[in-house]
């Protein structure tokens, strides 16, 4: 089994219709909370699906339509997929991901090319693309590093994974990371000691993730999941030396 940390793991906005002749699915007409979304003022509000063949609208975005069942063409918003929703997945870190892993392959079934070829007027080229998202999709999820950065970018609008400020860490961090590599550079490639690094560096993730199901799924500390995401970058990026060094 592939570990979580493996490289291969952690590898048109549409015209409007006029409201009178929307359909609005009630439970997703206006997101209170939705992170991508500048306002939540019906006015100005762009829903993350919007089909242009029935007009229902949601504020989860669908490769197809949940009412008509036709091919949807690309996101009409800047709102980031909500990969969780894609899958049928709860908001939360700590997941099974099996029933993440039924969604992909019944949604990889649907956008295969020969059936989406099948249907009269499908847009291959819009099916592939939703096809690149799903991949993306269950990629995050199987993922702990990449659910946690997620989970930050829906509920709080924060992107660990940009150069400014949200990106930064904390100098404790960096003098904790500075003292972890320059053992694995003391080490010299001895395969013992390396052996010993990299099973003290898994039980540190080990950690990270048990801080984070607590500091995601029970506080909803979104700072404290920054700090902590940012600690667990370097982690996986020592765990990824360490798995690169000959042991």
């Amino acid at each position: 089994m592939l570990s979580p940390y493996h490289p291969f793991v952690t590898s048109l906005r549409l015209p409007r219709f006029p409201q009178h002749c929307r359909w609005f699915n009630t439970q997703w007409t206006i997101p209170k909370d939705c992170p991508a979304c500048s306002s939540t003022k019906s006015k100005d509000y762009t829903p993350c699906l919007d089909c242009p063949k029935c007009h229902f609208v949601g504020a989860s975005f669908s490769p197809f339509c949940p009412s008509c069942d036709s091919l949807q063409p690309p996101k009409p918003n800047a709102c980031p997929v909500d990969y969780f929703a894609l899958l049928d997945q709860p908001h939360k870190f700590d997941l099974d991901t099996t029933v993440a892993e039924q969604s992909y392959r019944k949604w990889q079934k649907r956008l295969h090319p020969d059936k989406v070829a099948s249907v009269e007027g499908a847009d291959t080229d819009t099916a592939a693309a939703h096809s690149a998202l799903v991949n993306d999709a269950i990629n995050v999820l199987r993922s702990p590093l990449k659910r946690a950065v997620h989970l930050l970018q829906l509920h709080a609008s924060i992107d660990v994974d940009t150069e400014g400020e949200e990106g930064r860490p904390d100098p404790e961090v960096l003098v904790e990371m500075f003292q972890y590599n320059e053992e694995v550079d003391d080490a010299d490639g001895d395969r013992a000691e390396l052996e010993r690094l990299s099973r003290e560096n898994d039980e540190r993730l080990k950690a990270c993730e048990a801080r984070l199901v607590e500091l995601c799924d029970e506080a909803h500390d979104w700072e404290s999941v920054r700090k902590e995401v940012i600690r667990m970058k370097f982690l996986v990026r020592l765990h990824d030396r360490l798995q690169g060094s000959p042991m």
